[in-house]
């Protein structure tokens, strides 16, 4: 067994690599378990599905830290429509 020593940002990047992990096991598993002939056919579909299962909660996570991190700035300012004089919003006509 070999040990490695992982340093994460947070506990999004942590799942990631567990993520990984278990996922490479899964797939060699699967490999010994599959019938002679079938090996090839399981893991593909598995790489297939199993793959996009880590791949879209790594861009979960990712999408999820750049909300948190505008939320936390307080995002940017929302535009205000132009008052004209008259009473009129720019790009809206007054009614007779």
């Amino acid at each position: 067994m070999i040990t490695l020593t992982i340093q994460c940002h947070d506990d999004a990047e942590r799942l990631v690599v567990e993520q990984a992990v278990a996922f490479a096991r899964q797939l060699r598993q699967l490999a010994a378990d599959a019938p002679d002939g079938a090996v090839l056919t399981a893991c593909e579909r598995a790489a297939l599905d199993g793959g996009r299962a880590v791949l879209r909660d790594a861009l979960a996570a990712a999408l999820q830290a750049r909300i948190a991190a505008a939320e936390q700035k307080g995002g940017p300012p929302a535009p205000v429509p132009a008052r004209i004089p008259g009473g009129t919003r720019a790009g809206t006509s007054a009614r007779s």
